[in-house]
């Protein structure tokens, strides 16, 4: 299906930037932003957003014995964010601090927390992992080396990675009681759902497999085959998606059975990032050389590409939801750097606006989601809301900040200050 959308099509500008630029030795990260840019600003009614006032946060939390701040985690009514302090700090959606927790050493990654309600989770630099009640006691506490261990939670389940010792371990989130412990790597992250704990395991010969654990119990539900470790996973519900070169495949979380596959047209794997979301679609990344790239919907229940639409030069990250699907991607600022391109689609594939934002990027996007009555993207240090039926820009908040953490949930968004150190809540209408 060919989107009625002209202006995404130019292919004169296309082949004159490419060999503009590659005559400068530049990246095709680059090359491509720059084809990105000339297709969004040659749309015929967007331009760049004009200037808004920036957010005043509906509070701000600092922490005056820390210099930084890890990333923050929240829970439907919480949100709990480490800090060099050797603390790991809690509040209210409202803002009112419900506990300070001393640990081991600075904590410097994300915590885990569930949906809503406790306990929390957090490494901390020490190698300890600390869990904790929202009132702030400690229900366990487990000695370890994980300095900066990444840490997942889903119900009842905790994981835990630990690079020295190369292990993945699952606890009883409320009891610490251990699940199970295996040899895994601690990247790829273990891929947790309702029904299945994913691992990525490496072989003795070199190659890799993937383990599927139960989640109460660690009982290994099933395995892939050697030469099958897909590289990119996600779960939802009782289904697994995976995506090994170009083809991607339905799975049941339970014993691994393939429902449907479906094979993609361009480069679907990327180094960048994960290539592939879930909402009403099953979205897909796809590249193809000096064109722009683009998402793909494919059916969830039977397997078939539905659309395909053109984004900016490289896609980056998608968030879908039950009406829309939004898209960053990145093109070339004209002043130099490249900026966040948004996109927003119906379910069908029609295209209801696109955006060239004004936040500069030197690597990926840091976060994009639609929460409240707004959808935020987000760089390394700042952050922008937008509405999500007409892309125009709401606000801007650009901290006195090197780095920003970002995290939402229910109907609020956060925002913590990695190199000075706080917590802030920001606006979502």
């Amino acid at each position: 299906m060919r989107e009625p959308d002209a202006a995404a099509d130019e292919r004169a500008p296309l082949r004159n930037v490419t060999e503009q630029q590659s005559g400068t030795g530049w990246s095709r990260r680059r090359a491509l932003a720059a084809i990105g840019s000339v297709g969004t600003l040659g749309l015929a009614g967007c331009s760049l957003p004009s200037v808004t006032a920036g957010a005043d946060p509906l509070w701000v939390r600092e922490f005056t014995a820390a210099s930084a701040a890890g990333p923050p985690a929240a829970t439907d009514d919480h949100v709990v964010v480490g800090g060099q302090d050797r603390r790991l700090h809690g509040f209210t959606a409202d803002g009112e601090r419900v506990f300070t927790v001393e640990t081991g050493g600075p904590i410097e990654a994300r915590p885990a927390v569930p949906a809503s309600g406790g306990p929390v989770h957090a490494h901390s630099t020490d190698g300890d992992l600390y869990t904790v009640g929202l009132s702030g006691e400690e229900l366990w506490h487990v000695e370890g080396q994980a300095k900066n261990g990444w840490l997942g939670r889903r119900g009842s389940l905790l994981v835990g990675t630990d690079s020295v010792a190369e292990t993945v371990v699952g606890y009883d989130a409320r009891t610490g009681t251990r699940r199970f412990r295996r040899p895994g790597r601690e990247y790829p992250f273990p891929i947790l759902s309702d029904e299945a704990c994913i691992l990525h395991v490496d072989l003795p010969d070199g190659d890799g497999k993937l383990v599927t654990l139960a989640p109460t119990t660690g009982e290994v539900l099933w395995e892939s085959t050697p030469r099958d470790s897909y590289p990119y996973i996600v779960a939802v519900g009782d289904r697994v998606v995976t995506v090994r070169d170009s083809t991607v495949r339905m799975r049941h979380a339970r014993d691994g059975h393939v429902l449907w596959e479906a094979s993609v047209a361009g480069k679907v794997t990327s180094h960048a990032g994960p290539p592939i979301w879930v909402g009403e679609h099953v979205y897909v990344r796809a590249d193809r050389d000096d064109r722009p790239d683009e998402l793909v919907a494919i059916d969830r229940d039977e397997g078939t590409v539905a659309w395909r639409r053109r984004v900016g030069a490289e896609l980056e990250t998608v968030t879908a939801t039950t009406q829309a699907v939004f898209v960053a991607s990145s093109v070339n600022d004209p002043d130099g750097g490249i900026l966040i391109r948004l996109d927003a689609f119906a379910l069908g594939g029609t295209r209801r606006w696109q955006t060239t934002t004004d936040i500069a990027i030197g690597g990926t996007v840091e976060a994009l989601g639609r929460v409240g009555d707004v959808l935020f993207a987000a760089s390394e240090n700042k952050i922008a809301a937008y509405d999500p039926a007409s892309g125009t820009r709401r606000w801007q908040y650009d901290p006195e900040s090197y780095r920003i953490g970002v995290s939402a949930a229910d109907s609020a968004l956060y925002v913590s200050l990695r190199d000075s150190g706080g917590i802030a809540r920001l606006p979502t209408s």
